[in-house]
Formats: C-alpha cells, sequence, structure tokens
C-alpha cells in the first residue's frame, strides 16, 4: 500500500521528479524541492533522494492513519524509529516501525544503503525548515496569510513556536503539516545495519574469479557465449578497458581510433558527455543528455588487456559490417554516431542499461552459475592489473604499482582504486609462509626460494585440475 506516489516528468529540459498525494500543498512543494535538487546533482542521485523522500512520507502518513493523527510526542517517537522500519521492517522491535512495515510491505535496506537514504531525507527536512522560517517571517511582517503557510512542515531543530493561528491554519489545510506542527527533527543515524569494509584481498577461486570479479578465465567463454555482435563488442570492451557500462554505452565512433598498418596502434576513449554536450545534442534530448550517469574520468584513454582487446577488435569490424548491411535493409540512414544500437532499430542506447545487463547477468549465470553484472568485469580488471599483468619497471615482474592503476581505470582518487586493485591472497599467504619456514630453517634460507617452492606447488595443482578436466 502506498499514500504517495512517485512519477518521472522533466521541466525546462531537466529530468526530476513530481509526487502524487492529496495534500496538494505538499505536492507543490516536493515538486519545487525536486526540480532545485535535480538542477544542482546527477539524476541517478537526484532519483535516489526522491525515493527515498518517498518512503519517509510514506511511513508517516502509515503512522499518522495508525494512530489516528500524530502529537509531537508520537512524531519524535516515529522519526527515532525510522532506520528500525528501513532496515529490519516487519522484525523491527520499535512497533511503530514494525506496524508501518506490515501496511507497507519491508524496505529491509542494507547498510550503505540506509546512509544515502537519511541524507536524502534530511536534505528534505532542512529544505522545509528553511521555508518554513521564511513564511514564519513574512507572515508576521503581513506579506503572505496564514493558509500559505500550510505547505510547511514545521520543524523543531530551532525549537521555534508558531502562531496559534499559524499552527491551526496548517493543521487544517495540510495534513503532512498539520501532523508536523508540534516540530520534525532531523534524523540521527544509529548505524542499526552493519557495514562492511571492503577487503583489500582477493581470494579468488582456480579460475580468477570470486564473490565480485568475474573470474578471468572464463570470460572468454563468456564473450563467445554473447548471441550478438553487439554484445559481443560491449562485453569484451569492458573486459579489455574496465570502463562502466555507462562509459561504454555512451562511446561514439569517433572515439575509436583504428591503424590498419599498424593494429597495436589501435586506441578507444571514454570521453565525459559533459565535455561534449555540443555534439550529444544532436543525437538524444536535452532531457535524456541530463541523465548520463557518469562518474568522470580523470583521463580518457585506455589500456586495453589480452586477450580481450583483440577479442574486441575483431568483433568490432564484423559490427561494423553488419551494421552497414543493416542500414541498407532498412533503407534509412542511422542518424547518430554512438557505438552501440538497438538490434532492432538501430536507434541509440546511451540509457538502455537494464535490457543489456539482463542479457549479461544471464549469460554470466549460465556459465558460472552465479549471478554477476558489468561492474564484476570491472574488477576482474583491476585484479589483473595489479597481480598479474607485466610490469615494464622490471624483467619477470608481474602487478603494476597502485597509481598506474588508477590512472588505467580513469579514477581521480586512488582510494576508489583501493576497492578494485585487491591484492591476490595466496601470493600473501606464500610471503607469509615464507617467514615462518625461514625461522625454522638454515640461516641460507631465502623468503624468495620459499615463495618459488609455495608457486610450483599451486602449479602442481592447477596442472592436476588441467589434467582432470582433460581425462573428463
Amino acid at each position: 500500500m502506498k499514500h504517495v506516489e512517485l512519477y518521472e516528468t522533466t521541466r525546462n529540459g531537466i529530468p526530476t521528479f513530481r509526487l502524487l498525494c492529496p495534500d496538494q500543498a505538499m505536492s507543490e512543494f516536493f515538486d519545487s524541492w525536486a526540480y532545485q535538487l535535480a538542477k544542482l546533482k546527477k539524476f541517478k542521485t537526484v532519483k535516489a533522494y526522491c525515493y527515498a523522500v518517498q518512503s519517509l512520507l510514506n511511513f508517516m502518513h502509515q503512522v499518522s492513519i495508525y494512530n489516528h493523527g500524530l502529537t509531537p510526542t508520537l512524531l519524535n517517537d516515529a522519526l527515532d524509529s525510522y532506520e528500525s522500519y528501513l532496515v529490519f521492517g516487519e522484525g523491527s522491535d520499535a512497533p511503530i516501525a514494525r506496524d508501518a512495515a506490515k501496511a507497507l510491505s519491508s524496505p529491509k535496506i542494507s547498510g550503505a544503503s540506509v546512509g544515502v537514504h537519511l541524507v536524502a531525507v534530511n536534505r528534505f527536512i532542512a529544505a522545509s525548515e528553511a521555508m518554513r522560517d521564511g513564511l514564519l517571517q513574512m507572515q508576521r511582517s503581513g506579506y503572505v496569510s496564514e493558509a500559505a503557510i500550510s505547505m510547511m512542515p514545521l520543524t523543531i531543530s530551532k525549537h521555534i513556536d508558531a502562531p496559534k493561528a499559524v499552527s491551526a491554519s496548517i493543521k487544517a489545510n495540510s495534513w503532512l503539516a498539520g501532523c508536523l506542527a508540534g516540530g520534525v527533527k532531523r534524523i540521527k543515524m544509529q548505524n542499526l545495519a552493519p557495514k562492511s569494509k571492503a577487503s583489500t584481498l582477493a581470494r579468488t577461486d582456480e579460475f580468477g574469479g570470486d564473490e565480485i570479479a568475474f573470474p578471468i578465465d572464463k570470460c572468454k567463454s563468456l564473450i563467445d557465449s554473447a548471441l550478438c555482435l553487439r554484445d559481443k563488442v560491449l562485453w569484451s570492451l569492458i573486459a579489455a578497458s574496465g570502463c562502466r557500462i555507462s562509459e561504454a554505452l555512451t562511446v561514439l565512433l569517433d572515439d575509436i581510433e583504428v591503424d590498419t598498418e599498424h593494429p597495436n596502434l589501435n586506441k578507444i576513449y571514454i570521453v565525459d558527455p559533459d565535455t561534449r554536450r555540443d555534439v550529444l545534442i544532436d543525437y538524444m534530448s536535452e532531457a535524456d543528455l541530463n541523465k548520463l550517469n557518469h562518474k568522470g574520468r580523470d583521463k580518457p584513454g585506455t589500456f586495453l588487456i589480452e586477450p580481450f582487446a583483440s577479442m574486441f577488435w575483431y568483433n568490432l569490424g564484423l559490427y561494423n559490417e553488419e551494421q552497414r548491411a543493416k542500414e541498407k535493409e532498412r533503407r534509412r540512414p542511422v542518424l547518430h554516431r554512438f557505438l552501440f544500437r538497438n538490434l532492432k532499430n538501430g536507434n541509440a542506447m546511451p540509457l538502455s542499461y537494464q535490457a543489456v545487463w539482463e542479457r549479461f547477468s544471464r549469460a554470466a549465470a549460465n556459465l558460472t552459475g552465479t549471478s554477476y553484472g558489468f561492474h564484476s568485469l570491472r574488477h576482474m580488471y583491476a585484479y589483473y592489473l595489479v597481480n598479474h599483468c607485466p610490469n615494464p619497471a622490471g624483467k619477470n615482474k608481474f602487478g603494476l604499482e597502485l597509481k598506474v592503476v588508477q590512472t588505467l581505470m580513469g579514477h581521480k582518487s586512488i582510494k576508489s582504486t583501493e576497492r578494485y586493485a585487491r591484492k591476490d591472497a595466496k601470493m600473501l599467504e606464500a610471503t607469509f609462509a615464507a617467514i615462518n619456514m625461514l625461522r625454522m630453517s638454515a640461516s641460507n634460507f631465502s623468503v624468495t626460494q620459499v615463495q618459488i617452492k609455495h608457486l610450483e606447488s599451486e602449479i602442481e595443482q592447477l596442472k592436476l585440475l588441467i589434467s582432470v578436466g582433460e581425462a573428463a
């Protein structure tokens, strides 16, 4: 059951959201708040914030229905239990949260998402507080009538006593503002949901994958299993370059440089859409352009890893031939420069994440038995660079320095790189084993020798697995 609904709309070319609820004043305030937010934030953030506020409004409305209205004390209790409602739902120990969850369904949001959720809610509360203060000041000066203030929740973060006439007007004209006439406070996060710190180690299986990184030894088979050339090109591009799916879908034909005489000099660039809005506006609407979800790369250049780089360039040639043939069949030219096109009509698809994700996830699950998304290829790319990529700095040295990996992944902050470029746990275990054995061995026994022995043992185990697989 929902008491308020959201729908996506566009205002002055900017994608935003509107609120549908019985309280027209609150709807108007929310619409204005969402539009102002949309002018400052990326569409993905705006969407997350608006749905978070929708959840709060549904929660408060449900609490009001159960209790036939809200007193200031009940309001504060409801806000105090809101995080418990988000995290535990019907399993909450707080009766208010539990009862609301039974009617609204249990959200059960994870720890990291709760933080974002409460930031959004508190931003909405802060906006209502600022508006309420301004309206009260104008009402006292005689510039606005009492009825006009009905659109605003009254807040207690500053303990302002509203005139009785204003409070009565609010209660009479707006259910939410009336409920909050006693005051609303910003919600302090209690950290009820556990937030695990990302591990800096990769405990991969025999195929080089784990729960977040796609197994690199199975990636070639994954790309080969794609049912169309477009998907082969898309998957191999992400695997080879480590780019984000949102970046891949906005690649233009002009971002690709093919050197037929020296294929090793072929290049592909990942360009932030914000730096070429004047170009993209020829191929997509202003509203769609504002929805593009790019985090921004520090540099547009890419470093493609094998064998996925060769797969990308090979399939790209076949894909381009196929697209030219399809254009002739349709008897109409493609009026955009995007590399990736809709399979049926050839239209651009810079926002079609869900459609391509479903095809990828299904193929990954069929191959590995595990559900993976496109971001698993980015994790795989970083894992390879930091552990197994040949390092030009030294002979027979593998694994690039973190600063280099940061540049190749396009991260502006090295802390972002650290979450992806996880060290192989087996290599570290070899070092620890060497230290232990060194203490118990002769004085001429070296850590390097122990690491070699450990890795030789690992190689023998892998050879055994391969031989068993071939025999089967």
